[in-house]
């Protein structure tokens, strides 16, 4: 049985979110996620204002990251979020995107995820133990000054990464690729999670997969289809491995790349075929969402879908009403 959440980014007023978190909610998805992008508004302030404005959905961020916020206040934010929500929140956290703005280079990223997990683990768990690892330490003293209510708030790491997600399965409770939709890369990705489930004697099925497309619906297909590859030119050079898997070469990516900073979308445009778009964007009519939802259950290992970033050509608010009305029930009876 599939899951559905919506994934929003934070630029929005707060009253916005607010009002779409209680659509979601009343809709029947599963869940809603706030973006923690940066130069975006920053995703805990959000999340804790909605919590407080909803009563059945899980809430979380995704994804955060361990370079620009240390381990011990992901914990804290998501205790607290737990806390206010009333044991609904969870911890999404990867490697980070856009660091290069800031000059941040994201060293060792596997093990820095690694081991901000397990403190973030250790943290709420109470456990005093000093821990020594490579990029992270904490002495007996780092501990929470107040009891949060689960020690065992589930983690999602975001990925592309097979590295990534052999890791994960070791680790995490999901394992999210966002901005993908491509049931081959999507298999590849269970392949390598479901070794490191396994070598560290858990049970794959323990491991949810998390599919995050850009989604572009309306009841103008065209419109949809525009609308998916104008978002994916922007997002395309951040979403390595994944290009080159699906067959688009390295040189076409930079020329998106080049021409998209110029302004240049005729050129950057033109280099992202149709065969290219549906390996990242779930787009189309209500109809033709619902059909390609059914096709990728049908060929990978996936347990959730999230909406993500652009929504659609008539805006997000639009968009989730098509959601509500045509695809949420599709699927819920199923349920």
């Amino acid at each position: 049985m599939i899951q559905l959440s919506f994934g929003i980014s934070g630029s929005r007023p707060i009253h916005e979110y607010i009002e779409l978190a209680q659509i979601v909610e009343a809709g029947g998805f599963d869940g809603l996620s706030i973006f923690d992008d940066l130069m975006f508004k920053p995703a805990w302030p959000i999340l804790f204002v909605v919590a407080q404005h909803t009563r059945h959905i899980r809430l979380g961020p995704s994804v955060c990251n361990p370079y620009l916020i240390h381990p011990a206040i992901l914990a804290g934010n998501a205790a607290l979020l737990d806390e206010l929500s009333g044991g609904r929140a969870y911890l999404g956290i990867g490697r980070g995107a856009f660091l290069e703005f800031i000059n941040v280079t994201p060293s060792r990223p596997i093990v820095t995820v690694r081991e901000a997990i397990e403190n973030i683990r250790r943290l709420w768990q109470g456990d005093t133990t000093p821990y020594q690892g490579q990029v992270f330490q904490a002495t007996e003293a780092a501990q929470l000054q107040w009891k949060p209510p689960r020690h065992d708030i589930p983690i999602m790491v975001g990925t592309w990464g097979p590295k990534m997600s052999h890791m994960a399965g070791g680790l995490a409770d999901e394992v999210k690729a966002g901005s993908m939709w491509s049931s081959s890369y999507g298999r590849m990705m269970w392949e390598h999670i479901e070794a490191g489930a396994k070598e560290a004697g858990r049970d794959p099925k323990a491991v949810g997969l998390v599919f995050g497309p850009l989604l572009s619906i309306s009841e103008d297909g065209a419109a949809a289809r525009a609308h998916a590859r104008r978002t994916l030119a922007f997002y395309l050079p951040y979403l390595a491995p994944m290009p080159e898997f699906v067959g688009m070469e390295p040189e076409a990516v930079t020329r998106v790349q080049t021409a998209t900073a110029q302004g240049d979308m005729e050129t950057a445009l033109a280099q992202i075929s149709d065969d290219v778009l549906g390996n990242f964007a779930l787009y189309g009519t209500p109809p033709e969402v619902i059909a390609q939802i059914e096709r990728m259950v049908s060929e990978t290992a996936v347990t959730r879908i999230e909406f993500g970033m652009p929504h659609g050509p008539e805006g997000s608010m639009e968009a989730l009403q098509l959601l509500c009305k045509h695809v949420l029930p599709h699927f819920a009876k199923g349920r």
